[in-house]
């Protein structure tokens, strides 16, 4: 019964879930944390991927969380996937940076510091938006798309997720799509 329960909330889930066109080669492009080219291969697999920056004040910790909380209850099923998030700020966001503060959210989150070139056409790419914008300070902040990308090991992106939905929900989402592949 209890399996019945949870195959109807995954095709309720799969109903709400919003289509987005599979689209080829959706690459991720720089360096990862412990400063190694991110290729085409690597990292392979399934992939949650969340762009942002590490000073973001709210989004960002909301959807890192909200990743985390995914992959903890997918359980098993999330051997499968690697966790990524892509800096839409290099400039401050160093490699070292970004191992620094994804080791507050999942132990096998992947960070990625792209060049600005490279960043251009990931936007591009993967249909993400990201504003660089000041603040009183003189510092500034960067206003983004705020999902998590679910892609498949070809690369290509079939859901975009809401970051800031309870894990399980996410989880659901995820189980969902999976099953209508």
């Amino acid at each position: 019964m209890r399996r019945l329960v949870q195959l109807a909330a995954a095709i309720v889930a799969l109903l709400a879930l919003p289509l987005v066109e599979a689209r080829a080669q959706a690459r991720l492009l720089g360096v990862d944390q412990t400063g190694q080219t991110v290729t085409a291969q690597a990292p392979g697999g399934w992939r949650l991927v969340m762009f942002g920056y590490t000073h973001c004040p709210d989004v960002c910790p909301l959807g890192l969380q909200t990743l985390t909380e995914t992959m903890d209850k997918l359980g098993p099923l999330a051997d499968r996937f690697t966790p990524v998030f892509v800096t839409v700020d290099p400039a401050r966001d160093t490699p070292a940076a970004m191992k620094d503060y994804l080791s507050m959210f999942h132990p096998r989150l992947v960070g990625v510091t792209p060049t600005q070139a490279e960043l251009d056409a990931m936007a591009e790419q993967w249909r993400v938006k990201y504003v660089k914008g000041r603040v009183r300070d003189g510092g500034y902040a960067v206003d983004h798309t705020a999902s998590i990308h679910l892609v498949d090991p070809a690369g290509r992106i079939l859901r975009r997720l809401p970051h800031d939905q309870p894990g399980e929900v996410i989880a659901d989402r995820i189980r969902a799509a999976l099953l209508s592949q």
